[in-house]
């Protein structure tokens, strides 16, 4: 009888902290773009503080994400070759054709929802806000239909973005937790609470501790029934995805107890801790713990399933330690993305803030669109 030993040269990790942030942010983003079309269809219920967060989010969300995405290519040659030897067959080539779609009509999308704001700043005393408004290219009235149909379009976009960036990971067959649909299916359901964070942030920024007082019911049900379902969900689907390891790797190592662990908890606490009457948003305190605690929750989803899968051994036994680097590939990238993301959402809420503090919340479901 012969033992052999296999043993493993050191190697680069293959997905980099900047994948974990582009689907962080873009989770977000197409997450934001149905949330968006519901509060939409629903504009007599729903409030304009809330429907402006939903778009800014998605708008800024894909902007961000997409950024982060050309950070990890960081290769502009292999950006290129992507155009220049199209691959339909490949998810990453398709995502080349759809990420930058999908971030045209956010953009498009958010600017057309805001033109009447961009409208009613040009009279504003301060010149830079008089200068903004002027990118609202004239006084024409968009209609509710109008703005639908596009709404509707960037959501099916948005969908792409979904398939393709779950698919690109599933179809790795060397790595069993990826190679599985529970991957892409807890991935898109996780995205819902990146957006609810990110929008409560918006709503904080451009209400303050009017927040109250603006929030109407129907924003409190969309928003409390969509982290209730997002929790469960996550609940189950983070259960099947670890399942799926023939080795067991994740219920073997106390680390990887400890991550499940703590996901679980932040996903129950999603779906009980916003429902309750202490909370969301009838404090400030309970609104900023809620969105710390719903983007948590996103971002520690997509950190553990990216990237700390791929400190399971494929081949032995060993280790394989990982050390977040200081740098731009580490803690410099992950806190310089959210500092853009804290810029653009600063400077967009900054322009809807006049007319949340001028106008009456309950007028402003009806006053957007020309029906």
């Amino acid at each position: 009888m012969k033992i052999t030993e296999v043993l493993i040269t050191p190697q680069e990790i293959a997905w980099l902290p900047w994948a974990a942030q582009y689907f962080f942010y873009i989770g977000g983003a197409y997450a934001a773009s149905i949330l968006f079309l519901i509060a939409l269809i629903w504009r007599e219920k729903t409030s304009h503080l809330l429907r402006t967060s939903l778009v800014l989010t998605m708008a800024i969300s894909a902007i961000v994400g997409a950024l982060a995405l050309s950070a990890d290519l960081h290769q502009p040659a292999r950006a290129w070759h992507f155009y220049a030897h199209f691959t339909p067959w490949s998810w990453m080539s398709l995502g080349s054709i759809f990420l930058p779609l999908f971030c045209a009509l956010s953009v498009i999308t958010a600017w057309l929802y805001l033109r009447d704001d961009l409208v009613a700043i040009r009279n504003s005393p301060n010149q830079a806000l008089k200068f903004v408004g002027h990118l609202s290219f004239g006084s024409w009235k968009t209609t509710h239909r109008q703005l639908l149909f596009v709404a509707l379009v960037t959501m099916l976009s948005g969908l792409s973005i979904a398939l393709y960036t779950g698919a690109e990971v599933a179809v790795i067959k060397a790595r069993p937790l990826w190679n599985q649909s529970a991957s892409p299916l807890l991935w898109f359901v996780t995205a819902f609470l990146s957006a609810i964070g990110f929008s409560l942030i918006l709503c904080l920024l451009q209400a303050g501790k009017r927040l109250r007082t603006t929030f109407n019911p129907c924003d409190m049900l969309l928003i409390t029934r969509t982290l209730k379902v997002t929790g469960v969900l996550a609940i189950i689907l983070l259960s099947i995805w670890a399942s799926n390891d023939p080795m067991f790797h994740v219920y073997s190592q106390p680390t990887w107890f400890y991550y499940l662990m703590a996901l679980y908890l932040l996903f129950v606490l999603c779906a009980l801790l916003p429902t309750s009457t202490t909370l969301l948003p009838k404090s400030l305190s309970g609104t900023i713990l809620t969105a710390a605690m719903t983007l948590g929750a996103a971002w520690m989803t997509r950190w553990v399933t990216l990237m700390e899968t791929q400190r399971i051994a494929k081949y032995d036994a060993g280790l394989y330690p990982y050390e977040l680097p200081v740098g731009t590939a580490g803690y410099l990238g992950i806190l310089g993305m959210l500092g853009l993301w804290c810029t653009f959402a600063l400077i967009t809420s900054e322009l809807t803030r006049v007319q949340h503090s001028h106008q009456n919340p309950s007028s402003l479901a009806n006053e957007q669109f020309e029906r």
